[in-house]
């Protein structure tokens, strides 16, 4: 534990059965209504809204993929967007993964649940 003049702090890590990972995508995170960065933002404000957001328990995804955004909420008012990057629509936008499975999702509305340890064998088109 670190003790500071306002008090005791400790550093909790937070491990839960899926991990989000984003890549090739344009993001912006929030909490609470107030953002905190995108993905343009320096290093400094990004790390701060990763802090900010860890140790928050995931709650739900929204995917629109007319738009082809996902909004993901979190347990402590914590919100992540993400929408495409770039105009390539095969870029696997983010994928969420267990120990077992994977599930990603691709600009173009796609989505491939698969295990692990094997390449996606199809894309679907999300509803």
């Amino acid at each position: 534990m670190i003790e500071r003049k306002s008090g005791l702090r400790r550093s909790a890590f937070v491990e839960g059965e899926w991990r989000l990972w984003t890549y090739c995508s344009h993001w912006l995170a929030r909490e609470n209504g107030i953002q905190l960065a995108w993905n343009e933002d320096e290093d400094w404000l990004t790390a701060r809204a990763a802090a900010r957001l860890n140790g928050q328990k995931f709650v739900k995804v929204a995917v629109d993929p007319t738009e082809r955004r996902a909004t993901f909420t979190f347990d402590l008012g914590g919100v992540l967007e993400t929408w495409p990057y770039g105009d390539d629509p095969t870029h696997e936008q983010w994928i969420m993964f267990s120990r077992d499975e994977v599930f990603a999702y691709r600009d173009d509305g796609c989505y491939s649940r698969h295990p692990r340890v094997a390449p996606p064998e199809q894309w679907l088109p999300l509803r």
